[in-house]
């Protein structure tokens, strides 16, 4: 798109002046930007250096006159084509985390709470034998997928484990209630155990080395903080070149949800382990300048 409407300045921007602002102000202006036909969630791509001009993305809505295609990155590409059927009435859905990056089937993440707040105890259980191989193998990238593409998913009352890589329970329950997407978190959620999954709008990096994921204010303006010790093996673990590249991304973390800001709303959502979390970048698939 040429064009994305700002919210906190509540102008219409081209994307050409967009870029020209001050580092500061672009900072802020890129985290509150909506698409000037259907008020979607819109992000500022730079102008990069294979000569694409600097432009506006929005996760459109299906009927919007400016909707473009877009298409995962690189190893997302499978998810990308993956058609999101029906939620089988029997069978339980398993998510086996695992420490290793790039595998077919498990991916890089997970969280590493146990049921209860982090630094409190929790059960562990172990499941073994045909329970375990009959119930519906699902990877955490599926499940990021499930959830951005079908609401039917993400109200379901199917049951959902999610295991470490050493067999242990993590978190256990139904979908509806053990995920949670930005724009629903409440003070409740301080210190559940749950994944939180939404839209970046940016990130950066602190003097302090730790990568900050930022969302809109349509979504709380929710941040994801990925430890310094963890940062350079997330980058690499998605690919990650620069850091505009994760704007427009979903992603999926479990982590320990805190609330900062003057007011105490502003929620914090902290990953400690890279197998805590999932990545789904987007590029356009025609780019085009005008919308």
């Amino acid at each position: 798109m040429q064009y994305a409407l700002c919210g906190v300045d509540n102008r219409v921007w081209e994307a050409a002046d967009f870029s020209r602002l001050p580092s500061a102000q672009l900072s802020q202006y890129r985290d509150s930007l909506t698409c000037v036909e259907c008020n979607a969630l819109a992000w500022f791509r730079r102008a990069s250096t294979h000569g694409h001009p600097a432009h506006f993305c929005a996760h459109h809505e299906s009927t919007c006159q400016l909707k473009a295609e877009y298409v995962p990155v690189d190893n997302d590409q499978g998810d990308g084509t993956e058609v999101v059927d029906q939620i089988q009435s029997s069978g339980d859905i398993v998510v086996r985390l695992s420490d290793d990056q790039g595998g077919d089937i498990d991916v890089v993440e997970r969280p590493p709470v146990p049921v209860g707040p982090e630094g409190q105890g929790g059960r562990t259980h172990q499941v073994r034998g045909r329970d375990f191989l009959s119930n519906q193998q699902f990877s955490l990238r599926r499940v990021l997928h499930r959830l951005v593409q079908s609401p039917d998913f993400r109200r379901s009352a199917s049951t959902i484990s999610f295991f470490r890589p050493d067999g242990r329970q993590l978190i256990h329950g139904q979908v509806r209630d053990v995920t949670k997407a930005f724009s629903e978190i409440t003070n409740e959620d301080d210190g559940a155990a749950k994944f939180f999954w939404g839209p970046i709008t940016s990130a950066r990096r602190t003097d302090d080395g730790k990568i900050w994921l930022n969302s809109s204010p349509q979504y709380q303006s929710v941040s994801v903080v990925i430890f310094d010790d963890i940062a350079d093996r997330f980058l690499d673990a998605f690919g990650i070149e620069d850091l505009d590249d994760l704007a427009g991304a979903h992603v999926l973390v479990s982590g320990r949800c805190a609330f900062s800001g003057q007011r105490g709303i502003k929620p914090i959502i902290w990953c400690g382990a890279l197998y805590q979390i999932v990545i789904r970048r987007y590029r356009a698939a025609n780019l085009t300048v005008a919308g």
